[in-house]
């Protein structure tokens, strides 16, 4: 008796065990069909804004089948909504409409922009106004380091003509100091020294000037051209001299600096409307231009 109760019992452990691997079974094949659903549905949705070269290597619903984690091929994880209709990139909420990526969280920043430089006073800028009727007005944080902040303001005369008036707001962007040291960066003392004339218009120029050319020569003389050395040595003079002729005025450099952080700035040039559009880098007068509807 005592065999037969042993047998039973092991052939009803087999029998147990049968099921079990027979569940696991088809919960895997189905958790692999759904992984390859939402690896076609992230795939598609994504290929739709960004072009077919996008690849998704797997998908993978997480948090308790909240978010979609998106592997690409060769790239990063991505996380997007469950049905894929929104995606997170760099911190931004990024909705998929069709054929167009739609920034929700700059759209949401757009009122907070506007009013909060619409609270900025003219006097607190520089200020280059549009020649004849104004059709656009830009605000711009700006740095004088910046290359590409010194292209823009060789458009300054194209952008004016075109009717759009430019206001400079200061953002050093090195900071207001050097964090091992305490003392003003170099970004802030040179931007400083232009808020600090009574004619910041003309001093803007000369700075951003002065800082092109330096850059300029400066990439000469490294490559060997020892003849540019004396004409490197001016501008840098020049420009240690106006650092120092700032130094005991105080402008609103870190207010401003403070606002553009506030208002999603993370480089320069940075151009916002006043609708609060945020257009981060260069842009070309007549591209500008016709971004506001001007041309």
């Amino acid at each position: 008796m005592k065999k037969l109760l042993l047998a039973l019992l092991v052939v009803g452990l087999a029998a147990c065990n049968d099921s079990d691997a027979g569940n696991s079974d088809t919960a895997a094949t189905q958790n692999q069909a759904a992984s390859s659903d939402n690896r076609t549905l992230a795939e598609s949705r994504l290929q739709q804004v960004y072009g077919p070269h996008v690849s998704v290597e797997a998908a993978t619903l997480i948090a308790n089948g909240q978010i979609l984690e998106v592997i690409l091929e060769g790239g990063p994880a991505i996380y997007m909504t469950p049905d894929a209709s929104h995606l997170i990139y760099r911190d931004e909420l990024i909705a998929i409409d069709g054929p167009q990526a739609v920034n929700i969280t700059q759209q949401r920043m757009n009122p907070r922009r506007a009013e909060s430089l619409a609270a900025v006073v003219d006097s607190d800028t520089v200020l280059f106004p549009a020649k004849g009727e104004q059709k656009a007005l830009i605000n711009v944080f700006t740095d004088i380091d910046c290359g590409y902040c010194q292209k823009l303001h060789q458009e300054i005369p194209r952008i004016n003509e075109l009717g759009i008036t430019v206001r400079y707001l200061a953002y050093p962007r090195s900071g207001i100091q050097d964090p091992q040291t305490g003392r003003p960066t170099q970004s802030f003392q040179k931007i400083n020294y232009v808020w600090c004339q009574d004619d910041r218009k003309t001093a803007m120029s000369e700075m951003k000037n002065t800082q092109r050319e330096l850059n300029s020569l400066s990439r000469q003389l490294r490559a060997g051209d020892a003849a540019v050395q004396t004409r490197v040595n001016e501008l840098q003079n020049t420009l240690v001299s106006n650092m120092k002729a700032g130094a005991a005025c105080q402008e609103p450099i870190a207010v401003q600096y403070q606002l553009g952080q506030k208002l999603g700035v993370n480089g320069t040039p940075a151009i916002i409307v006043d609708d609060g559009r945020l257009f981060p880098g260069y842009m070309p007068a007549e591209e500008l231009a016709r971004e506001l509807g001007v041309l």
